[in-house]
């Protein structure tokens, strides 16, 4: 079935969800596990703004990294886990891991911003989901 999990993990109540899910799934399968993070690219227009981009870009990276580091304090010793850190468009960055580490399924949480959100703000999912050939489980907002 599924041998090699990767997980995309943000600061969303779906994301955690989604990494619960991926680890009972990797536990049952007795199946590797993947968490992904990606720091995304500040805006142009911060740079333009006065706003100091290294200081913004650092506090989001130190973020990232606890994020991570959290997440895999979280699971269960008998379970293999890596953790993956990564800059840049999160979309692009998801699919480049995807290729690289031969996995199998993608779990990740959905913002459930609904079809015109997600055409305006872009949807990390469905960029994920036309440029990869991975299955995904998608774990969406609770009522």
């Amino acid at each position: 079935m599924f041998h090699n999990i990767l997980v995309a993990l943000d600061n969303t109540p779906t994301a955690a969800r989604a990494l619960t899910e991926a680890r009972d799934l990797a536990q049952a399968l007795h199946s590797r596990l993947t968490i992904i993070s990606v720091t995304p690219e500040v805006p142009g227009f911060a740079y333009r703004a006065g706003i100091d981009v290294e200081a913004l870009e650092q506090e989001a990276q130190t973020e990232t990294e606890r994020l991570l580091r959290k997440a895999v304090e979280s699971m269960p010793e008998d379970l293999p886990v890596t953790s993956v850190l990564r800059h840049g468009h999160v979309g692009e960055e998801i699919v480049k891991r995807i290729q690289e580490g031969n996995h199998d399924l993608l779990v990740m949480g959905s913002r459930g911003l609904g079809r015109v959100a997600a055409s305006v703000f872009g949807s990390v999912g469905a960029y994920v989901h036309y440029h990869s050939r991975v299955a995904m489980l998608v774990i969406h907002p609770k009522e």
